[in-house]
């Protein structure tokens, strides 16, 4: 009896979070984690920061997908193919490193809103147009979150979530820091944008 209870209140935290994270950047405001138990060809990153915007001025930069090149790091292009009033679908062109060729993906947001927050969750599926990004490789899965949270009226805490399975021949200790500089600099870039 007191194995199984010393057992539930070690396994509480793990429990109550579904997840274990370890920061793998703490730099002015933002922190990047990775998910500890990410194995294979799956990297895990959670990304987090407070931006002086509010949730409605987030709102509107996460929906103009034709403007993600702008802020969102290596993306080249992004469009549109379609959008409802809560479900938007759109392809994109992210540029790799050398010798890497470039990528393409094809993302449904979906937004809804959980208790104090406007979550958009985010699923890839297939690149069906073949001459979109001829030379590009497609990235084989993606999936995760983003999350506005009202602090202020002018604040607000924004967090990405990012699951992305990619078969690259390359070794984990050069790929990790390359999976999370990309919503490193994405957040910086988010930060620079609404400094004033």
């Amino acid at each position: 009896m007191v194995l199984r209870w010393l057992l539930f209140v070690f396994l509480i935290p793990f429990i109550a979070t579904g997840q274990e994270w370890e920061v793998v950047v703490e730099k002015n405001g933002i922190i990047v984690e990775k998910n500890k138990e990410t194995i294979r060809d799956v990297y895990h990153f959670r990304t987090t920061t407070k931006i002086n915007a509010s949730v409605n001025e987030l709102e509107k930069l996460l929906e103009n997908i034709s403007n993600y090149p702008s802020w969102l790091y290596k993306y080249d292009k992004a469009e549109l193919l379609n959008a409802s009033v809560n479900t938007f679908l759109f392809r994109a062109k992210i540029l790799a490193p050398f010798p890497l060729k470039d990528r393409k993906i094809k993302i449904k947001l979906i937004k809804s809103s959980v208790e104090d927050k406007i979550v958009y969750q985010m699923q890839s599926t297939p690149v069906t147009d073949t001459l979109f990004c001829v030379n590009c490789e497609e990235i084989a899965g993606m999936s995760g979150s983003w999350q506005l949270k009202k602090v202020s009226e002018k604040v607000t805490e924004i967090q990405n979530v990012t699951r992305v399975i990619a078969d690259i021949p390359l070794p984990k200790a050069i790929l990790y820091p390359l999976f999370y500089r990309a919503p490193q600099k994405s957040f910086e870039n988010l930060l620079e944008m609404y400094s004033n």
